[in-house]
């Protein structure tokens, strides 16, 4: 078995990210793009890829018939990142990823559901990002301001940024770049130490963990 996983390991470790533009999407209903939600490994330190988003991924909506419609909202969706700490490590053991979610500002809630949208709101089109990282089992959303950390910078539909994660033995940075290679906004996580800190598993687009996709929900990747 570890002779297959290490011939597997030569064929499809993961390049610093996408070669060329690719578009996925959630569809309705769903959490993952495809069946086999399987994305490549990495090596290397650091790795990046451009990325952007389509104007669903601002505008999802649940409906008000929804009990967890307000929690379903506020969650974060998964957008990109690697485990760490070996190629066997589970998403939910040891790794980092940026996240996201529609901007906050622009629904309406009550009592635990959703009750609508601003249309007219200045941020109907932002997407709200994140970095968020799992530690030992440690879970990013309990531990919100040390495993999970917003930025400040709101991401526009239809406009490529640039992510970066610079993967170190006890820490783990995330950049953001806006498409001229400018330095927006930067978070630091701390983490367990662990030899194989550079190993890991490519993960990609995935909508929920409390909900799937109320609608389609798309973005964009191509190499950095």
């Amino acid at each position: 078995m570890l002779r297959i996983l290490a011939f597997i390991a030569v064929v499809v470790i993961a390049t610093n990210s996408v070669h060329s533009e690719q578009c996925r999407t959630v569809k309705q209903g769903a959490h993952y793009t495809s069946l086999i939600p399987f994305h490549g490994l990495k090596s290397d330190a650091v790795i990046s890829t451009r990325i952007r988003f389509d104007r669903n991924a601002a505008r999802y909506l649940f409906p008000s018939t929804d009990e967890k419609g307000q929690l379903c909202t506020t969650s974060w969706n998964k957008l990109w990142g690697a485990c760490r700490c070996g190629y066997l490590t589970s998403n939910h053991k040891d790794s980092d990823r940026f996240v996201f979610r529609r901007a906050q500002s622009c629904v309406r809630f009550a009592g635990g559901r959703v009750t609508g949208e601003d249309t007219d709101c200045p941020e109907i089109d932002d997407i709200e990002i994140a970095a968020y990282a799992y530690d030992n089992g440690l879970k990013p959303f309990e531990h919100q301001g040390t495993l999970l950390k917003e930025f400040q910078t709101k991401l526009r539909v239809d406009v490529w940024y640039k992510i970066t994660l610079i993967f170190d033995e006890t820490k783990t940075t995330y950049q953001l770049f806006d498409d001229s290679d400018q330095l927006l906004e930067t978070q630091e996580i701390v983490h367990r130490q662990c030899k194989d800190f550079k190993l890991g598993m490519m993960q990609d687009l995935y909508f929920g963990g409390q909900c799937p996709a109320p609608q389609a929900v798309s973005a964009c990747y191509e190499k950095a």
